[in-house]
């Protein structure tokens, strides 16, 4: 156990530890996550199946909504780039039938369903565009722009036949005419004078084309000079004829002219069937179109009953027919676009029943399917409490002894440490050589402190001891004779301890040699060692250039070394 411990380093070891640990909580978490994930599961099938129907169903709602707003809108501002909105909203709902249709085959039953009602709903839809379309997006387009332009120019045609007031004018121009035959009095003649002027300037305001204008004031022209005439007959006490003349046949022709471009209350009738069709539009009431159309039918009769002429009648009638072929065109297309709405509202209807059908079954699953995972999740849970405990102990056991396994080694270390700072330590500590474990690599450090404080303390003794033989050489050497010096006792035991010293010293030096080739060779293994990492950049420099000085060192060594021997030269 020790050695499979050296081999190890703390982080190792700590792993180690964590890992036993770890497996332990494997299980747990094993255990944990197949009852998660068998929940989950259950879950998941919750939510991709009877969710996922729910969620696909409200979204498809969602889109029928923002289409239907969308169909609202453009009923009420006729824009067709909301045509292209629609579509896009009946797209989505079509996109999530078939989502919802991939789920089940119920939910396939449901999703066809809701796609053929989605396209007679689009159908529908376009049908009533194109009815508005036909009908007209505004007043001036379609059927609608149709007929008002036609009632616009049966307005215009009427104007030229309201000469109501021309023909009243000359009706008094007439009475006066007539009272000047009966009273004599110049009054009734100025007065019919004065008619005559507001009847041409009427006439200049009348919008009577102007050929018929002309023709009429030169028929005034010749009344007036033939009564003029008439006028000073009477006023002289003449014989008049029973006011007979030139100029009442000048009046009978002004008033065939003016019978000739008259239709009594015409310009009147025209507004009544404006009224009635403004009334329908804003209503939509059909009793509207039924006054309309009498309405219509009244000024048919009135301008079939005047004396207009024929092309005019002709022009008149042609203009009415066509008002009325639009205008029932236009009632048509509403009705069409009543009964198309009424059939989509009918599609709508079924896809609200659908969409809510299946999200009232998507809940009750739901509910039912949660109370079951909530039973058999309960269940796993009391299992799973008595493997965490089991777990926890364990985890403890094992944490506690690899814990030990580190501090141990560290408390001997601190105590070592404390001898080593204070006096010579003779214990080591133990450790194994090539181990990857910290804590031995901090054991052989601190053995090869305590070995460098002995040969340091070796040295100093050798050194001192070296110096006292010296100096005890040079006092023998200093006393004695020069032909004595050789051949005294003391200078010979001098001497020999002179040689003693060197000797030690030459020990000593051959170990350090020895320790400085083996801590160089543990650099070079270990720059070896680090180039097999395959490093990059500066660190394959740094290391490549710690083995060359590596290498240098060993070959100092070598040069200094006595040949045949390891031990180094020394003089």
């Amino acid at each position: 156990m020790g050695k499979l411990a050296s081999k190890l380093r703390i982080g190792e070891k700590i792993g180690f530890g964590f890992g036993l640990v770890g497996l332990l909580f494997l299980g747990v978490i094993w255990q944990y996550h197949t009852t998660l994930q068998q929940s989950l599961a259950d879950y998941q099938h919750l939510q991709d199946h009877f969710g996922a129907k729910k969620s696909h169903a409200q979204e498809i709602e969602n889109s029928m909504l923002e289409a239907r707003r969308v169909e609202r809108d453009f009923i009420i501002h006729r824009d067709e780039s909301l045509v292209v909105e629609v579509d896009r909203h009946v797209k989505d709902v079509i996109q999530r039938a078939e989502e919802l249709g991939n789920i089940d085959q119920s939910a396939a039953q449901t999703a066809t369903s809701i796609t053929k009602l989605t396209n007679i709903y689009h159908q529908q839809f376009l049908m009533i565009v194109d009815a508005w379309r036909i009908k007209g997006f505004d007043h001036d387009s379609g059927l609608q722009g149709a007929f008002r332009d036609t009632v616009h120019e049966l307005e215009a045609m009427a104007g030229q036949f309201k000469v109501g007031r021309l023909y009243l004018q000359l009706l008094q121009i007439r009475r006066s005419e007539k009272d000047l035959g009966l009273r004599y009095e110049t009054q009734y003649r100025d007065k019919v004078f004065q008619l005559i002027d507001s009847f041409k300037m009427k006439l200049a305001g009348s919008e009577l084309a102007q050929e018929v204008q002309t023709e009429i004031l030169q028929e005034i022209e010749t009344y007036r000079e033939t009564f003029e005439v008439y006028a000073h007959d009477v006023l002289a006490n003449q014989d008049v004829s029973g006011g007979k003349g030139p100029f009442r046949q000048a009046a009978h022709r002004l008033e065939v002219l003016l019978n000739k471009h008259y239709i009594p209350d015409l310009e009147h009738n025209i507004l009544q069937l404006r009224r009635r069709e403004k009334d329908y539009l804003l209503r939509d009431d059909k009793r509207y179109v039924k006054m309309a159309i009498q309405e219509l039918d009244h000024i048919r009769a009135q301008v079939e009953g005047s004396m207009i002429s024929v092309q005019d009648k002709a022009m008149l009638t042609r203009l009415m027919e066509n008002y009325q072929r639009d205008f029932k065109a236009l009632v048509e297309q509403n009705d069409r676009i009543e009964k198309i709405t009424d059939e989509m509202q009918k599609a709508v209807s079924g896809i609200a029943m659908l969409v809510e059908d299946n999200v009232v079954s998507a809940n009750q699953m739901m509910n039912q399917m949660a109370s079951n995972i909530n039973t058999s999740s309960s269940a796993r849970e009391n299992l799973m409490l008595w493997i965490v405990a089991g777990a926890v102990l364990l985890g403890i056991f094992f944490a506690v002894t690899i814990t030990l396994r580190i501090v141990h080694p560290l408390r001997k270390m601190a105590g070592l440490l404390d001898q080593l700072a204070y006096e010579e330590p003779v214990e080591r500590m133990p450790f194994v050589h090539g181990s990857r474990d910290e804590v031995n690599a901090m054991a052989e450090s601190v053995n090869t402190m305590a070995d460098h404080k002995a040969r340091f303390i070796a040295w100093w003794k050798m050194s001192m001891e070296e110096a006292d033989a010296c100096e005890r050489l040079e006092e023998v050497m200093m006393d004695a004779s020069t032909e004595n010096k050789t051949s005294s006792v003391e200078f010979q035991v001098a001497e020999k301890e002179l040689l003693s010293a060197i000797i030690s010293r030459r020990g000593l030096l051959s170990e350090q040699y020895r320790e400085i080739t083996r801590l160089n060779s543990g650099i070079s293994e270990k720059a070896e060692r680090l180039l097999e990492e395959n490093p990059r950049g500066e660190s394959e420099v740094a290391i490549n250039t710690i083995r060359h000085l590596a290498k240098s060192i060993r070959n100092i060594l070598e040069m200094t070394a006595i040949p045949g021997s390891t031990k180094p030269i020394v003089s």
